[in-house]
């Protein structure tokens, strides 16, 4: 957009005026520093500038000091370009003056484990107007049966561990059910949850795990368990399976 207008600084005023308030500059397409220079002598006060290449800590502090500089105090440095949780914790812990990140690439395709094996499998299934249970039995592929709860337990605010189970079994004491029906009959059994709600209920869950599980460099393993009631409808479908009791 930017290289359609044959001045950069009428292409920030263009863009200015249709996003209004909202507006976020793109600001290295020529040169950033220029770039900000520029801005503040227009008299443009964007809510923010985006940085998309280049050494995102040095231009962001160079950035930070020429807007400061120049009374735009409250204009936000945001960061992109294929940026990945590594190098924004890198950029983090170096104190970049950054304002908010961008992330794209990295949130659609993972570069460290660039397959993840997803499996669906039927749980139960209608027999005589009867649901009943089935999984899968091969090695390394087994499945547990039923329809499931899973439960989270806090302590102290903190999620300590989860449990698999049958739904319609007691959970653990103090557990938090996370399942619940969405869609029926292939429509929404209630209006979708705003962005900003969803995005403070995945702060909140993320923000109570243990920082052991959370950090970048060898996480601990976050404990899930399988209810009794779970393991013993397991072992009786696996008794009854076709071929269960051949040698």
């Amino acid at each position: 957009m930017v290289l359609t207008f044959p001045d950069e600084i009428e292409a920030f005023r263009r863009f200015a005026a249709l996003y209004g308030e909202r507006a976020v500059l793109l600001i290295d397409t020529y040169d950033s520093l220029r770039a900000a220079t520029r801005i503040v002598a227009s008299g443009l006060r964007p809510a923010a500038v985006r940085l998309d290449s280049g050494d995102i800590v040095s231009l962001s502090r160079s950035v930070r000091r020429i807007f400061d500089a120049g009374g735009l105090t409250d204009t936000k440095i945001l960061a992109s370009g294929d940026l990945d949780e590594y190098q924004i914790a890198q950029i983090v812990a170096q104190g970049a003056p950054v304002d908010g990140f961008g992330v794209g690439t990295a949130l659609s395709t993972s570069s460290d484990a660039p397959a993840l094996g997803g499996v669906y499998k039927l749980v139960e299934v209608e027999r005589d107007g009867v649901m009943a249970p089935v999984m899968k039995l091969s090695a390394d592929k087994r499945t547990l049966p039923g329809c499931k709860q899973v439960w989270r337990v806090h302590e102290d605010g903190v999620a300590s561990f989860d449990v698999i189970g049958r739904a319609g079994e007691r959970g653990p004491s103090g557990g938090e059910p996370l399942l619940a029906r969405v869609m029926s009959g292939g429509r929404r059994d209630a209006p979708g949850a705003p962005i900003s709600q969803l995005q403070a209920r995945c702060r909140g869950n993320v923000s109570r795990l243990r920082p052991s599980v959370r950090r970048l460099e060898n996480p601990d393993r976050y404990p899930v368990q399988v209810s009794d009631e779970l393991s013993r409808l397991a072992d009786a479908v696996v008794r009854a399976a076709p071929g269960a009791h051949e040698v």
